[in-house]
Protein backbone atom coordinates (compact mmCIF):
# COMPACT_ATOMS: atom_id res chain seq x y z
CA UNK A 1 0.00 0.00 0.00
CA UNK A 2 1.24 3.66 -0.84
CA UNK A 3 0.46 5.87 1.37
CA UNK A 4 -2.32 8.60 0.42
CA UNK A 5 -1.52 12.15 -0.89
CA UNK A 6 2.02 11.35 -3.23
CA UNK A 7 2.75 10.33 -6.77
CA UNK A 8 6.17 9.46 -8.00
CA UNK A 9 7.89 9.29 -11.60
CA UNK A 10 11.45 8.52 -12.66
CA UNK A 11 12.92 8.35 -16.22
CA UNK A 12 16.16 8.00 -17.89
CA UNK A 13 17.73 11.70 -19.10
CA UNK A 14 21.29 9.98 -19.89
CA UNK A 15 23.16 11.38 -17.03
CA UNK A 16 24.16 7.23 -16.33
CA UNK A 17 24.76 5.24 -18.81
CA UNK A 18 21.93 2.86 -18.46
CA UNK A 19 18.61 3.10 -16.02
CA UNK A 20 16.59 6.23 -14.80
CA UNK A 21 18.16 8.90 -13.89
CA UNK A 22 15.57 11.62 -12.91
CA UNK A 23 13.29 10.86 -10.36
CA UNK A 24 10.46 13.21 -8.28
CA UNK A 25 8.11 12.77 -5.30
CA UNK A 26 4.92 15.36 -5.94
CA UNK A 27 3.12 15.67 -2.86
CA UNK A 28 -1.28 16.93 -3.57
CA UNK A 29 -0.74 19.89 -1.00
CA UNK A 30 2.37 21.26 1.04
CA UNK A 31 2.62 18.52 4.08
CA UNK A 32 4.72 18.72 6.80
CA UNK A 33 8.24 17.77 6.64
CA UNK A 34 11.21 16.48 8.31
CA UNK A 35 15.57 15.93 6.81
CA UNK A 36 18.75 14.84 8.20
CA UNK A 37 21.85 15.70 6.45
CA UNK A 38 25.74 14.93 6.16
CA UNK A 39 27.71 16.15 8.46
CA UNK A 40 30.75 15.83 5.69
CA UNK A 41 32.52 19.84 5.63
CA UNK A 42 32.67 19.02 1.86
CA UNK A 43 28.73 19.00 1.42
CA UNK A 44 27.08 19.11 -2.00
CA UNK A 45 25.10 22.35 -2.86
CA UNK A 46 22.10 20.06 -2.97
CA UNK A 47 22.27 19.12 1.03
CA UNK A 48 22.16 23.49 1.87
CA UNK A 49 19.42 24.03 -0.86
CA UNK A 50 17.14 21.00 0.55
CA UNK A 51 17.77 22.10 4.16
CA UNK A 52 16.50 25.31 3.64
CA UNK A 53 14.08 24.74 2.05
CA UNK A 54 12.93 22.24 5.15
CA UNK A 55 13.25 25.54 7.51
CA UNK A 56 9.49 25.69 8.07
CA UNK A 57 8.78 22.46 8.38
CA UNK A 58 7.19 21.57 5.17
CA UNK A 59 7.62 20.53 1.23
CA UNK A 60 5.95 20.23 -1.69
CA UNK A 61 8.25 18.01 -3.91
CA UNK A 62 11.45 15.75 -3.71
CA UNK A 63 13.57 16.14 -7.30
CA UNK A 64 16.54 13.59 -7.51
CA UNK A 65 19.26 12.91 -10.25
CA UNK A 66 21.98 10.21 -9.69
CA UNK A 67 25.13 9.59 -12.07
CA UNK A 68 26.27 13.14 -10.89
CA UNK A 69 26.56 14.37 -7.00
CA UNK A 70 27.48 18.17 -8.06
CA UNK A 71 29.35 18.28 -5.22
CA UNK A 72 32.46 20.51 -5.00
CA UNK A 73 31.25 22.36 -8.40
CA UNK A 74 31.61 25.63 -7.03
CA UNK A 75 29.07 28.57 -7.74
CA UNK A 76 28.22 26.81 -11.23
CA UNK A 77 27.11 23.55 -8.87
CA UNK A 78 24.96 25.87 -6.53
CA UNK A 79 23.10 27.85 -9.70
CA UNK A 80 22.61 24.45 -11.41
CA UNK A 81 21.18 23.20 -7.77
CA UNK A 82 18.72 26.04 -7.90
CA UNK A 83 18.05 25.79 -11.78
CA UNK A 84 16.96 21.93 -10.56
CA UNK A 85 14.38 23.13 -8.23
CA UNK A 86 12.92 25.84 -10.80
CA UNK A 87 12.72 23.71 -13.46
CA UNK A 88 10.42 20.80 -11.58
CA UNK A 89 8.37 24.15 -10.16
CA UNK A 90 7.61 24.72 -13.78
CA UNK A 91 6.90 21.73 -15.46
CA UNK A 92 4.72 20.38 -12.51
CA UNK A 93 3.26 23.57 -11.72
CA UNK A 94 4.79 23.50 -8.45
CA UNK A 95 3.95 25.85 -5.59
CA UNK A 96 5.47 25.14 -2.28
CA UNK A 97 9.24 24.11 -1.16
CA UNK A 98 11.13 21.67 -3.23
CA UNK A 99 13.80 19.76 -1.36
CA UNK A 100 16.89 18.12 -4.40
CA UNK A 101 19.11 15.44 -3.76
CA UNK A 102 22.26 14.35 -5.95
CA UNK A 103 24.38 11.51 -6.22
CA UNK A 104 27.49 9.85 -8.16
CA UNK A 105 30.70 11.36 -9.33
CA UNK A 106 31.92 14.15 -7.18
CA UNK A 107 33.73 16.90 -9.15
CA UNK A 108 32.18 17.25 -12.66
CA UNK A 109 29.57 19.76 -13.55
CA UNK A 110 25.84 18.70 -14.39
CA UNK A 111 24.46 18.37 -18.05
CA UNK A 112 21.67 20.68 -17.58
CA UNK A 113 20.53 19.78 -20.76
CA UNK A 114 20.09 16.28 -20.11
CA UNK A 115 17.91 17.31 -16.30
CA UNK A 116 15.77 19.58 -18.00
CA UNK A 117 15.15 17.43 -21.08
CA UNK A 118 14.56 14.58 -17.95
CA UNK A 119 12.59 16.65 -15.93
CA UNK A 120 10.37 17.46 -18.57
CA UNK A 121 9.67 13.76 -19.64
CA UNK A 122 8.93 13.06 -15.75
CA UNK A 123 5.64 15.07 -16.02
CA UNK A 124 4.40 11.97 -18.21
CA UNK A 125 5.06 10.01 -16.21
CA UNK A 126 3.88 10.27 -12.93
CA UNK A 127 1.82 7.91 -11.08
CA UNK A 128 1.44 6.26 -8.25
CA UNK A 129 3.60 3.72 -8.87
CA UNK A 130 7.05 4.73 -6.92
CA UNK A 131 9.80 1.83 -8.83
CA UNK A 132 10.36 4.04 -11.41
CA UNK A 133 11.18 6.76 -8.97
CA UNK A 134 13.54 3.87 -6.96
CA UNK A 135 15.54 3.22 -9.87
CA UNK A 136 16.11 6.94 -10.88
CA UNK A 137 18.13 7.32 -7.48
CA UNK A 138 20.45 3.94 -7.62
CA UNK A 139 24.14 4.11 -8.56
CA UNK A 140 26.62 1.02 -7.52
CA UNK A 141 23.09 -0.28 -6.12
CA UNK A 142 22.82 -4.06 -7.21
CA UNK A 143 19.00 -4.22 -5.78
CA UNK A 144 16.28 -1.41 -5.39
CA UNK A 145 15.17 -0.60 -1.52
CA UNK A 146 12.46 -0.25 -0.43
CA UNK A 147 10.23 -0.89 2.85
CA UNK A 148 6.28 -0.47 4.00
CA UNK A 149 4.29 -0.45 7.26
CA UNK A 150 1.14 -0.59 8.27
CA UNK A 151 -0.85 0.62 11.56
CA UNK A 152 -2.69 -2.72 11.65
CA UNK A 153 0.92 -4.49 12.08
CA UNK A 154 3.28 -1.49 12.49
CA UNK A 155 6.61 -4.05 12.77
CA UNK A 156 5.82 -5.94 10.13
CA UNK A 157 8.56 -5.05 7.58
CA UNK A 158 7.28 -6.60 3.77
CA UNK A 159 9.78 -8.77 2.38
CA UNK A 160 11.45 -6.77 -0.79
CA UNK A 161 11.35 -10.34 -2.55
CA UNK A 162 7.37 -10.43 -1.87
CA UNK A 163 5.89 -6.94 -2.66
CA UNK A 164 2.33 -8.63 -2.22
CA UNK A 165 3.18 -9.46 1.35
CA UNK A 166 1.84 -6.52 2.67
CA UNK A 167 -0.84 -6.03 5.11
CA UNK A 168 -3.30 -3.63 4.23
CA UNK A 169 -4.18 -0.90 7.06
CA UNK A 170 -5.83 2.53 7.33
CA UNK A 171 -2.07 4.41 7.36
CA UNK A 172 1.23 3.09 6.13
CA UNK A 173 4.73 4.15 6.20
CA UNK A 174 6.51 3.60 3.06
CA UNK A 175 10.23 4.44 2.00
CA UNK A 176 12.85 4.10 -0.31
CA UNK A 177 16.38 4.34 -0.10
CA UNK A 178 19.87 4.38 -2.20
CA UNK A 179 23.05 3.19 -0.74
CA UNK A 180 25.81 0.26 -1.29
CA UNK A 181 29.55 2.10 -0.71
CA UNK A 182 30.75 5.33 0.90
CA UNK A 183 28.56 4.59 3.81
CA UNK A 184 29.28 5.24 7.51
CA UNK A 185 26.02 7.48 8.68
CA UNK A 186 27.09 10.33 10.46
CA UNK A 187 23.50 11.20 9.14
CA UNK A 188 23.24 10.47 6.91
CA UNK A 189 25.56 8.69 3.99
CA UNK A 190 22.93 7.19 1.38
CA UNK A 191 20.00 9.09 0.31
CA UNK A 192 16.19 7.62 2.16
CA UNK A 193 12.95 8.83 1.27
CA UNK A 194 9.68 8.19 3.69
CA UNK A 195 6.50 9.09 3.20
CA UNK A 196 3.52 8.63 4.81
CA UNK A 197 0.23 9.32 5.54
CA UNK A 198 -0.17 9.19 8.77
CA UNK A 199 -1.32 12.74 10.46
CA UNK A 200 1.58 13.82 12.06
CA UNK A 201 1.31 17.39 12.97
CA UNK A 202 0.89 17.66 16.77
CA UNK A 203 4.04 15.59 16.62
CA UNK A 204 7.95 17.17 16.60
CA UNK A 205 8.76 15.32 13.07
CA UNK A 206 12.52 16.70 13.52
CA UNK A 207 13.09 14.49 16.91
CA UNK A 208 11.25 11.89 15.35
CA UNK A 209 13.04 11.42 12.50
CA UNK A 210 16.56 11.97 14.12
CA UNK A 211 15.32 9.35 16.66
CA UNK A 212 14.50 6.77 14.10
CA UNK A 213 17.71 7.23 12.19
CA UNK A 214 19.83 7.37 15.26
CA UNK A 215 18.58 3.44 15.53
CA UNK A 216 18.63 2.78 11.58
CA UNK A 217 21.14 4.32 9.24
CA UNK A 218 22.81 5.93 11.95
CA UNK A 219 23.86 2.40 12.96
CA UNK A 220 24.66 1.52 9.64
CA UNK A 221 28.37 1.11 8.53
CA UNK A 222 30.32 -0.01 5.31
CA UNK A 223 32.93 1.19 4.68
CA UNK A 224 33.44 3.87 7.41
CA UNK A 225 33.31 6.64 4.60
CA UNK A 226 30.76 9.30 5.52
CA UNK A 227 29.69 10.77 1.94
CA UNK A 228 29.21 14.71 0.47
CA UNK A 229 25.51 14.06 -0.58
CA UNK A 230 23.41 12.84 1.29
CA UNK A 231 20.14 13.01 3.67
CA UNK A 232 17.11 11.25 4.61
CA UNK A 233 13.71 12.96 4.46
CA UNK A 234 10.14 12.12 6.00
CA UNK A 235 6.94 13.52 4.78
CA UNK A 236 3.64 12.90 6.05
CA UNK A 237 0.41 13.83 4.65
CA UNK A 238 -1.86 12.84 7.31
CA UNK A 239 -4.46 11.69 4.37
CA UNK A 240 -5.47 8.77 6.36
CA UNK A 241 -7.04 10.81 9.17
CA UNK A 242 -4.79 8.28 11.69
CA UNK A 243 -3.02 10.13 14.02
CA UNK A 244 -0.87 8.60 16.10
CA UNK A 245 0.59 8.72 19.35
CA UNK A 246 4.62 9.37 19.36
CA UNK A 247 5.43 5.70 20.55
CA UNK A 248 3.24 3.74 17.49
CA UNK A 249 4.54 6.80 14.90
CA UNK A 250 8.00 5.67 15.98
CA UNK A 251 7.52 1.91 15.59
CA UNK A 252 6.20 2.04 12.55
CA UNK A 253 9.03 4.91 11.20
CA UNK A 254 11.55 3.39 12.80
CA UNK A 255 10.44 -0.54 11.56
CA UNK A 256 10.76 1.11 8.05
CA UNK A 257 14.26 3.04 8.50
CA UNK A 258 16.01 -0.27 10.52
CA UNK A 259 14.60 -2.61 7.23
CA UNK A 260 16.38 -0.49 4.66
CA UNK A 261 19.35 0.12 6.54
CA UNK A 262 19.61 -3.77 6.94
CA UNK A 263 19.06 -4.03 2.95
CA UNK A 264 22.01 -1.14 2.56
CA UNK A 265 24.34 -3.44 4.36
CA UNK A 266 23.38 -6.02 2.67
CA UNK A 267 24.23 -4.48 -0.52
CA UNK A 268 27.18 -2.95 0.12
CA UNK A 269 30.13 -2.78 -2.39
CA UNK A 270 31.05 -6.46 -3.27
CA UNK A 271 29.46 -7.64 0.02
CA UNK A 272 28.61 -11.18 0.65
CA UNK A 273 26.84 -11.26 3.82
CA UNK A 274 24.84 -9.17 6.14
CA UNK A 275 26.60 -8.74 9.86
CA UNK A 276 25.26 -7.66 12.79
CA UNK A 277 27.29 -6.43 16.01
CA UNK A 278 25.50 -6.36 19.16
CA UNK A 279 27.73 -4.98 21.98
CA UNK A 280 26.39 -4.91 25.89
CA UNK A 281 28.89 -2.25 27.72
CA UNK A 282 27.75 -0.13 30.62
CA UNK A 283 28.46 3.05 29.30
CA UNK A 284 29.37 3.37 25.39
CA UNK A 285 28.80 0.09 23.67
CA UNK A 286 27.74 1.79 20.40
CA UNK A 287 31.46 2.89 19.86
CA UNK A 288 32.85 -0.47 20.40
CA UNK A 289 30.18 -2.01 17.84
CA UNK A 290 31.16 0.83 15.11
CA UNK A 291 34.63 -0.14 15.85
CA UNK A 292 34.23 -3.68 15.14
CA UNK A 293 32.12 -2.75 12.12
CA UNK A 294 34.01 -0.87 10.94
CA UNK A 295 37.28 -3.41 10.82
CA UNK A 296 38.94 -3.90 7.61
CA UNK A 297 40.11 -7.13 9.36
CA UNK A 298 36.92 -8.30 10.65
CA UNK A 299 35.07 -8.13 7.09
CA UNK A 300 37.15 -9.90 5.35
CA UNK A 301 37.13 -12.58 8.35
CA UNK A 302 33.90 -13.06 7.81
CA UNK A 303 34.08 -13.04 4.18
CA UNK A 304 36.66 -15.74 4.75
CA UNK A 305 34.25 -17.75 6.59
CA UNK A 306 37.62 -17.57 9.03
CA UNK A 307 36.34 -17.73 13.02
CA UNK A 308 39.06 -15.72 14.10
CA UNK A 309 37.97 -13.75 16.75
CA UNK A 310 41.08 -12.09 17.82
CA UNK A 311 40.65 -9.49 15.28
CA UNK A 312 37.29 -8.93 16.91
CA UNK A 313 38.34 -8.51 20.41
CA UNK A 314 41.60 -6.34 19.00
CA UNK A 315 39.10 -3.89 17.36
CA UNK A 316 37.11 -3.87 20.29
CA UNK A 317 40.20 -3.01 22.36
CA UNK A 318 41.20 -0.19 19.97
CA UNK A 319 37.97 1.48 20.61
CA UNK A 320 38.69 3.81 23.34
CA UNK A 321 35.87 3.03 25.76
CA UNK A 322 37.72 1.24 28.84
CA UNK A 323 36.04 -2.12 29.88
CA UNK A 324 37.43 -5.31 32.01
CA UNK A 325 39.16 -7.24 29.09
CA UNK A 326 38.79 -10.77 31.52
CA UNK A 327 34.59 -10.23 31.51
CA UNK A 328 34.12 -10.13 28.16
CA UNK A 329 32.40 -12.84 26.07
CA UNK A 330 32.15 -13.23 22.39
CA UNK A 331 29.99 -15.78 20.79
CA UNK A 332 29.02 -15.70 16.60
CA UNK A 333 25.79 -16.73 15.80
CA UNK A 334 24.59 -18.09 12.25
CA UNK A 335 21.35 -19.71 11.09
CA UNK A 336 20.09 -19.52 14.66
CA UNK A 337 23.31 -21.72 16.28
CA UNK A 338 25.23 -19.73 18.83
CA UNK A 339 29.52 -20.65 19.09
CA UNK A 340 31.17 -19.20 22.22
CA UNK A 341 34.73 -18.46 21.26
CA UNK A 342 35.85 -16.36 23.42
CA UNK A 343 35.05 -15.47 27.60
CA UNK A 344 36.79 -14.93 30.74
CA UNK A 345 40.04 -13.70 29.10
CA UNK A 346 41.04 -16.48 27.29
CA UNK A 347 39.67 -18.46 24.02
CA UNK A 348 36.99 -20.78 24.18
CA UNK A 349 37.05 -24.55 23.19
CA UNK A 350 35.51 -24.80 19.94
CA UNK A 351 35.76 -26.60 16.52
CA UNK A 352 37.42 -24.15 13.89
CA UNK A 353 36.07 -25.87 10.82
CA UNK A 354 32.78 -25.97 12.38
CA UNK A 355 32.34 -22.39 12.84
CA UNK A 356 33.88 -21.90 9.82
CA UNK A 357 31.15 -23.69 7.76
CA UNK A 358 28.76 -22.09 9.77
CA UNK A 359 29.78 -18.29 8.96
CA UNK A 360 29.26 -19.98 5.01
CA UNK A 361 25.99 -18.07 6.22
CA UNK A 362 24.55 -14.61 4.40
CA UNK A 363 23.85 -12.99 7.76
CA UNK A 364 25.66 -13.23 11.01
CA UNK A 365 25.73 -11.89 14.09
CA UNK A 366 28.31 -10.96 16.84
CA UNK A 367 27.34 -10.72 20.02
CA UNK A 368 30.05 -9.19 22.06
CA UNK A 369 29.33 -8.90 26.02
CA UNK A 370 31.97 -6.09 27.53
CA UNK A 371 30.05 -5.93 30.93
CA UNK A 372 26.80 -3.71 31.61
CA UNK A 373 23.70 -3.39 30.58
CA UNK A 374 23.47 -0.95 27.51
CA UNK A 375 23.24 -3.11 24.27
CA UNK A 376 24.27 -1.24 20.98
CA UNK A 377 23.65 -2.79 17.47
CA UNK A 378 25.73 -1.89 14.12
CA UNK A 379 24.43 -2.72 10.42
CA UNK A 380 27.19 -3.86 8.07
CA UNK A 381 28.68 -6.30 5.46
CA UNK A 382 31.88 -8.00 5.08
CA UNK A 383 34.38 -7.16 2.60
CA UNK A 384 34.94 -9.30 -0.84
CA UNK A 385 36.76 -8.61 -3.81
CA UNK A 386 34.17 -6.85 -5.27
CA UNK A 387 34.47 -4.06 -3.18
CA UNK A 388 37.78 -3.35 -4.29
CA UNK A 389 37.39 -4.04 -8.16
CA UNK A 390 34.12 -1.31 -7.83
CA UNK A 391 35.67 1.59 -6.06
CA UNK A 392 38.83 0.98 -8.49
CA UNK A 393 36.68 1.63 -11.39
CA UNK A 394 34.30 3.88 -10.38
CA UNK A 395 35.67 6.92 -11.67
CA UNK A 396 37.45 5.40 -14.72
Amino acid sequence: MIPKGFQFSGVRCGLKNRKNDIGIIVCDEIYPAAGVFTTNQFRASCVDYSRQSLSLGTLKSVLVNSGNANCATGSQGERNTVRMAELAAEAFSIEGPIAVASTGIIGQQLDMTKVEKGIHMATKHLSLDPKPFMEAILTTDLVEKWSAVSNINPTSVTNPKNPNGFTAGEASVYGVCKGSGMIAPNMATMLGFIVTDLDLSHLDTDSLLKSCCDQSFNSLTVDGDTSTNDMVILIASGKSGVKPDLSLAATMIQAVCVDLAKQVARDGEGATKLIEVRVKHATDSKKIARTIADSPLVKTAMFGCDPNWGRIIAAAGRSGVPFDVNCVRLELEMNGDTYLLFEKGQPASFDPSRVSAALKADEIIIHLDCGGASESTIYTCDFGYGYVRINAEYHT
